[in-house]
């Protein structure tokens, strides 16, 4: 799992430019900077940033990812300051984890608010369901439901998921009409994945088709903001969450390249260790997000 302090690090130094400026910026020493900046590199696998003669040039990839993570960070700082001018008494923490798509949707305005301290942990839901068992978290939010024998969920809402693709890709007339042709097109195109386990699409492919894809994914990107984001300028299909991209369908960014009769959801959950179940912590988050949430979309089905 990504650790946040990598990610300060890495915004300070695509801001500065600079290793020497952005230890300044952080109060760090240099080695300090740079031995967070290795760390993050040797986690993703990807070189952030091309040394110049004067200063640090972001990559393609870091480009991309400070993009990713620029608005969450900043909304985590102003949790922090928030939390510092707040009256002082005793207040209770919890450790979350959730992925970035969930927090810049339904967390972003409101934990800033919370009467309780909050570390908030971002990963893909595998790392965070890996974490949530290894005691790393104490609740894991907006997740799907998965196999752990000991982890308990409670319900948050549904979520309908939209066949989306770019928009340069003309869909042949017949394949409309054509249930075994639409099959047999679609799995021939490029597919953007949120994982490996391809549990959306598998889902979607279900009860539109009757059937599992035989797809291959060519991209795994463990972000469905990102997915959108890549597919307004290349070439490709995915299956994201509908409210995600209502903005990019609107405003012709991406298309729904066709229109099936049946719609497709999934289920989002709290996810909390048995042993846990009667942290008061994890009560009273769950309570502050439903105080924070508007009436109509405030549902509270039983634990499951």
């Amino acid at each position: 799992m990504i650790n946040l302090e990598w990610l300060r690090t890495f915004s300070a130094i695509y801001e500065c430019n600079s290793i020497t400026e952005a230890s300044k910026k952080l109060h760090m020493t240099q080695p300090g900077v740079s031995k967070h900046l290795t760390a993050l590199e040797g986690h993703i696998g990807k070189k952030l940033f091309e040394r110049t003669t004067r200063k640090l040039a972001p990559t393609e990839y870091g480009k991309f990812l400070y993009a990713q993570i620029n608005n969450p960070l900043q909304q985590l700082e102003k949790v922090e300051y928030y939390s510092g001018q707040r009256a002082k008494k005793a207040r209770s923490a919890i450790t979350i984890g959730c992925t970035t798509d969930f927090f810049n949707t339904e967390l972003i305005d409101k934990i800033y608010s919370f009467e309780m301290y909050i570390v908030a942990c971002f990963g893909s839901e595998k790392e965070l369901i890996e974490a949530l068992d290894a005691d790393k978290i104490q609740l894991l939010v907006g997740i799907k439901k998965h196999g752990v024998y000991d982890h308990q969920f409670n319900y948050i809402k549904n979520e309908t998921l939209e066949l989306i693709s770019s928009t340069d890709i003309a869909i042949p007339a017949t394949i409309k009409k054509n249930t075994k042709e639409c099959i047999g097109w679609l799995q021939k195109q490029t597919w953007f994945t949120y994982d490996n386990d391809q549990a959306d699409l598998k889902k979607f492919w279900e009860i539109n088709f009757g059937t599992n894809p035989k797809i291959i994914p060519r991209y795994i990107l463990p972000s469905y903001k990102a997915i959108i984001e890549v597919l307004k300028n290349n070439s490709g299909f995915s299956i994201v969450p509908k409210h995600l991209c209502t903005e990019e369908l609107k405003n012709n960014l991406i298309q729904a390249p066709i229109a099936l009769a049946k719609t497709v959801e999934q289920e989002l959950f709290y996810s909390y260790k048995l042993k846990n179940s009667n942290l008061q912590e994890i009560d009273q988050f769950v309570n502050e997000m439903k105080n924070h949430t508007k009436p109509e979309n405030n549902l509270s089905p039983p634990i499951v």
